[in-house]
């Protein structure tokens, strides 16, 4: 029984690890990508639903449904496990990866993107100077000739 209790209690300290992986990701998106509210509130939200389901899943999944005070002690105890010893270098490295990710697709796609933009509309604005100069009369006005039918 008491075996079984601490197995949960780790699981439960396992399942605040990856809570805290799952919060610093947010961060390591927030501090690559500066983003507006608007999108910091919708990943808030994104963190505490995912955040919910996991708790949730490991609380009926490996306790059935029973909530004891040993549950949240682990949950509290592997978050500050990984914000001591882990949190720290899991955000230098993944800093790195998505400036390294930014370096390599995201800024080549986006120059790609760019010239497209300024090709096609250095084509426009020729078209749009030699169509000034058609004139065309949807609606023709009694001055105008009308073309009778054959």
């Amino acid at each position: 029984m008491i075996l079984n209790e601490f197995s949960i209690f780790l699981a439960f300290v396992l399942i605040g690890i990856i809570i805290s992986f799952i919060f610093d990701f947010f961060r390591i998106l927030r501090r690559v990508y500066k983003t507006p509210d608007f999108i910091t509130i919708l990943e808030d939200i994104a963190f505490w639903l995912i955040s919910g389901i996991i708790l949730l899943l490991g609380i009926f999944v490996l306790n059935n449904g029973n909530i004891r005070a040993y549950l949240f002690l682990g949950l509290f105890s592997g978050i500050c496990i990984y914000i001591i010893f882990i949190s720290k270098t899991i955000i230098k490295i993944g800093t790195n990866i998505f400036q390294i990710f930014n370096k390599v697709f995201v800024i080549p796609i986006y120059q790609g993107y760019m010239f497209i933009i300024q090709l096609l509309s250095k084509k426009l604005k020729f078209l749009f100077s030699k169509t000034k100069k058609i004139k065309i009369d949807f609606f023709p006005n009694k001055k105008t000739k009308k073309i009778k039918d054959l």
